[in-house]
């Protein structure tokens, strides 16, 4: 969507080595540019390297990848063989972001709407505030350059899903992601000579619009042994493919089809139920990153995924949900600083910040709670904890959903 954004005009990096550094003056609009053009406005006058597209490329990683609402609906009903009646198949209203291989029942189906909030603050383990793009490395203090940047990066993201149960054993689902990135950041060069800063560009502007959509199914292979009322819990698969629908240029989405597949399984002991899964995503094409070395790109494609968790009953109203979720994206994506011999008098070496080979691994944590609030009604709250990520990551993203079982 059109916004402004204020980039100040700049000299290259390289040829700001043999100048006098001066604070920059001119203002200049342009309204139009996308997300991913406004980082290469900010970083590509820092660095001898794409790391703009480093950036970029890690951004949409975490916004593509993060973790999504359950398919799996609050209120489950089944027909009682001994009564003729539909009766609730648990007492639990199911995971937050995991999945159980309980079904919704023939005909049911359900509705809801989830929102959550990040902040993010490092990017593979580098602080985005005060963040080098690049550096020009030298003997002599008046001739070296340090590149920074100084990032306020925000996402907020409206998921909406609808879930249907076509038969006893099967589920489909629909997820709609509507997604809003904020960006309010500064880039820099430092003369350590003189120590006088020259400030290269500025940017402030919103990127907003629909992420990939998500279809899903579950199919429930098998179901333990216990009698079909309370629901004993089985094994399921679920199959999601997610469609290339979000702005790549936006960093909303990949530009990708994504399928995933995995295995469900789930039990219960009392009034405490667990479940987990493991699956794997594969990626119809990879997302093909630059390095600046001869044409050189990093490839990053497909994904693992597992989760394990639990249902606990608090009260007949009150379910509380403890999850643990990870991820391995495969081929790169993780981004660091990476130094180049120099052959230039005086200048030793360049460093730029860069993507790298190495896979992103993600290790989350999120608890959570379930409120009937009125009828088949439920409230979520839940907070998205990061235990380890190599990409782009907050500490803590605060999720609230609404639930409604029709």
């Amino acid at each position: 969507m059109p916004v402004t954004r204020r980039i100040l005009a700049a000299a290259a990096l390289l040829s700001a080595v043999s100048a006098s550094p001066a604070l920059a003056q001119k203002v200049t609009t342009v309204p139009e540019l996308t997300l991913k053009q406004t980082l290469g406005q900010m970083a590509s006058t820092l660095s001898t390297r794409p790391t703009a597209e480093a950036i970029a490329a890690a951004t949409a990683l975490e916004i593509a990848t993060a973790p999504t609402s359950s398919s799996s609906g609050g209120f489950v009903f089944k027909l009682d063989p001994s009564t003729g009646l539909l009766v609730r198949t648990t007492t639990t209203f199911g995971p937050a972001f995991t999945e159980r291989a309980m079904t919704s029942g023939e005909g049911q189906v359900s509705v809801g709407a989830t929102f959550s909030a990040s902040t993010y603050d490092k990017l593979s383990g580098l602080p985005l505030n005060n963040l080098t793009l690049g550096a020009v490395n030298s003997t002599n203090p008046l001739l070296a350059r340090t590149g920074t940047a100084n990032l306020a990066l925000t996402s907020k993201t409206l998921t909406m899903s609808t879930i249907v149960g076509v038969t006893e054993n099967l589920d489909i689902a629909v997820v709609v992601p509507m997604v809003s990135i904020a960006l309010n950041g500064s880039s820099s060069s430092l003369t350590r000579g003189d120590a006088v800063v020259s400030r290269l560009a500025e940017a402030k502007g919103t990127f907003s619009g629909l992420g990939d959509i998500s279809a899903m199914a579950k199919y429930r292979l098998y179901s333990f042994k216990g009698g079909p009322l309370p629901d004993p819990g089985g094994i399921a698969v679920v199959v999601n493919a997610k469609l290339p629908t979000g702005s790549k240029d936006n960093l909303l989405g990949l530009g990708i089809n994504r399928t995933l597949v995995s295995v469900v399984g789930s039990g219960v002991a009392g009034r405490v139920r667990p479940h987990g899964s493991v699956g794997f995503e594969y990626w119809n094409k990879s997302l093909d990153v630059p390095t600046g070395v001869a044409g050189s790109t990093v490839s990053i494609r497909h994904q693992l995924q597992y989760a394990a968790g639990t249902e606990v009953e608090v009260t007949p109203k009150v379910t509380l949900n403890l999850d643990f979720l990870g991820q391995q994206i495969r081929g790169g994506g993780q981004v660091g600083l990476v130094t180049d011999q120099s052959t230039t008098s005086g200048i030793t070496g360049f460093q730029s910040l860069v993507v790298q080979g190495d896979s992103i691994n993600k290790a989350l944590f999120v608890p959570g709670i379930k409120v009937n609030l009125k009828a088949k009604m439920l409230l979520s709250l839940n907070a998205i904890m990061t235990m380890k990520n190599d990409g782009l990551h907050s500490k803590v993203t605060p999720v609230v959903g609404l639930n409604l079982t029709l």
